[in-house]
């Protein structure tokens, strides 16, 4: 079962530092929103300023095919990071110690490192040079490394520990079993498409390369959007960030989410299955932590989450 959901507000992106923190700018760029937009869109940012900046969302997961000795192993997720203007080195901080506070089994990141610029890559750097796991740290690309630079961001993050599975996967072992993690490029996500449909597909058979019970796996995909085609594959679980859970949600209607992301695909935030094949596989896709493009978010506050992995049934 699923624990309650908590708020990290008062430590987390909102204590003074020398220089203007993230809470200081947005306040400052919700006040300029407020006053451009009418009463409607006030009414929906000052909510969006009385929920906090980072939640802590606690997930739990039933993979029947995973290992017995990985039975209750802890994965925190933390996607979209975007480190920028808005997200500089101080803010970066504070996300990797609440990061670290939650002492999961292993640390996954699932893309975005950086917004566009190489400059952004130090601070980046010098603030998740701290993360601690017992098993480690594995990442993925997004877009937005590819803005930068895809080898720039992978070798930066290398050189401070961090796993960076480019089309690849590694086990993760406990008491003689594994757990096997699997990354895929964002560049190269879509030739799934190609594998499925009994097309050559280098960037694929190479991530999926070794792996026997894919049911068993977990993978690390920046973009939701081809989880059909991975749930055909019948992967374990699926991690993906890059909608930021729309960013500016203008409201929910019967369990729609309203917001341009949602444009693209339905996959905008939370817990998903297939719908287009029997399969077992289940998506989850995180809110982020950074921003991109307007420096707000509304309805829609930054995510960091602790998943729990069990072979039992649990309620969804």
């Amino acid at each position: 079962m699923e624990s309650s959901e908590l708020h990290a507000t008062s430590d987390v992106l909102a204590e003074k530092q020398s220089g203007p923190t993230l809470i200081t700018r947005r306040k400052f760029v919700y006040s300029g929103i407020v006053g451009l937009s009418g009463v409607a869109l006030a009414g929906c940012v000052n909510g969006v300023v009385r929920r906090g900046d980072v939640e802590i969302i606690h997930k739990t997961f039933s993979l029947p095919a995973l290992p017995p000795a990985f039975e209750g192993f802890t994965m925190t997720l933390a996607s979209d990071i975007h480190s920028s203007p808005f997200m500089m080195t101080d803010d970066l901080k504070k996300v990797v110690k609440l990061i670290n506070g939650l002492e999961s089994d292993v640390i996954v990141m699932p893309g975005d490192f950086v917004t566009s610029h190489h400059n952004e890559i130090p601070p980046f750097v010098e603030a998740m040079s701290e993360l601690k796991a017992k098993h480690g740290v594995y990442c993925c690309t997004g877009n937005h490394d590819y803005y930068c630079g895809v080898d720039l961001v992978t070798k930066a993050s290398e050189a401070i520990g961090l796993k960076m599975l480019r089309n690849q996967n590694i086990a993760l072992e406990k008491d003689g079993q594994k757990l096997f993690l699997i990354g895929v490029d964002d560049d190269d996500a879509s030739d799934v498409e190609h594998y499925v449909e009994g097309r050559p597909a280098a960037h694929i058979e190479a991530a999926f390369k070794g792996i026997e019970k894919p049911e068993a796996s977990i993978l690390l995909c920046h973009k939701p959007y081809e989880f059909e085609s991975y749930a055909k594959m019948n992967v374990g679980l699926m991690l993906s960030g890059h909608t930021h859970g729309g960013q500016i949600v203008f409201g929910r209607v019967g369990g729609r989410i309203l917001a341009l992301s949602s444009v693209a695909s339905h996959f905008v935030e939370g817990r998903y299955t297939p719908e287009k094949s029997v399969s077992a596989s289940q998506l989850y896709v995180s809110r982020g932590i950074g921003v991109v493009g307007l420096p707000i978010r509304i309805n829609c506050p930054p995510e960091i989450t602790k998943i729990t992995l069990t072979r039992k049934l649990v309620n969804a």
